[in-house]
């Protein structure tokens, strides 16, 4: 009888441990990270915010505020904002929640298509939409011109590194330290570090001390100012650039300062560069380059008054 009992449950381990696996399979896939829902995203609706669809004018600065939600399980890790398909901000983080106020200066485009989107560790993502129309009945913004702007690399002996956007002065090193409040663009050249060539940059570019070391050095100041730069030279004709008279070319090519790219490099002749400081858009041209670290370049600069 004691052999037959064993035989028994013998024969019932495989059974026994096949209805466990299964309940755990079972459990594991309530927690399948497929039967997740998506994380959420909308649009503040606040006073000061844009919300709605609407009308706005070329120039004319809005602010949209965006607010996102984890599904319970998988962290938020991507927000992306597109501009008629194409990327305009594209940040990364680690959060249960987000939240997002971007400011949008409105450009020249008939109608600007908005989508803003969340996306989690897993994959899984949420978007909202936004239609901002231009306005045609628009007079444009005025801008300061300021022409063959002359600025040394860190070791010229004739000419300063650092711009002012105000007048259009240049300062040398330890002009640029008493002047910091007023300093908006660095020219170096850069044979040291990431063999960038001639870059143009700001005081809050994280240039380092290897181009301007010193007692006045830039980690020594007290402000520092940041501008950014588009990521790549844009296809504008010359001839467009010296014939603005308002800030419609400007406001076609601007993009949200968050997006923009610390410095702009490998500068040659020809090149145009679109830049964000303080709220207002410029472009700069490259009219020529002389020499390496002890060198020269030659800007023209137009921008937002």
């Amino acid at each position: 009888m004691k052999k037959n009992t064993r035989r028994l449950f013998s024969n019932a381990y495989p059974v026994i441990f096949l209805f466990t696996l299964l309940f755990f399979i079972g459990s594991c896939d309530d927690e399948d990270p497929a039967n997740h829902p998506d994380p959420t995203i909308h649009i503040i609706d606040h006073q000061g915010f844009v919300s709605n669809d609407t009308i706005i004018a070329p120039g004319e600065k809005f602010t949209v505020a965006i607010q996102a939600e984890y599904n319970g399980y998988d962290m938020l890790t991507n927000f992306i904002a597109k501009l008629n398909d194409e990327r305009y901000l594209d940040q990364g983080i680690y959060s249960e929640t987000y939240r997002k106020e971007i400011e949008i200066t409105k450009g020249l485009e008939s109608i600007d298509h908005w989508e803003f989107i969340i996306r989690d560790i897993k994959g899984n993502f949420a978007h909202t939409l936004l239609t901002i129309t231009k306005d045609e009945n628009v007079e444009y913004g005025e801008i300061d011109v300021f022409k063959n702007i002359q600025m040394g690399a860190q070791n010229s002996p004739d000419y300063g590194s650092f711009l002012s956007l105000t007048d259009g002065s240049v300062y040398d090193l330890e002009g640029a330290y008493h002047n910091a409040l007023s300093i908006d663009i660095v020219s170096y050249y850069d044979d040291f570090d990431k063999l960038d060539k001639w870059v143009m940059a700001s005081p809050g570019a994280n240039i380092g001390d290897e181009a301007f070391p010193g007692e006045y050095a830039i980690s020594n100041w007290d402000t520092t100012h940041t501008t950014r730069y588009s990521a790549a030279p844009l296809t504008i004709a010359v001839e467009d650039f010296d014939a603005a008279q308002n800030d419609s070319l400007l406001l076609a090519h601007s993009f949200a300062f968050e997006s923009g790219k610390r410095k702009a490099k490998d500068l040659a002749p020809g090149d145009i560069y679109s830049f964000v400081r303080d709220e207002r858009t410029g472009l700069f041209k490259v009219i020529s380059t002389t020499g390496e670290s002890s060198g020269n370049i030659i800007v023209d600069i137009i921008i937002q008054k």
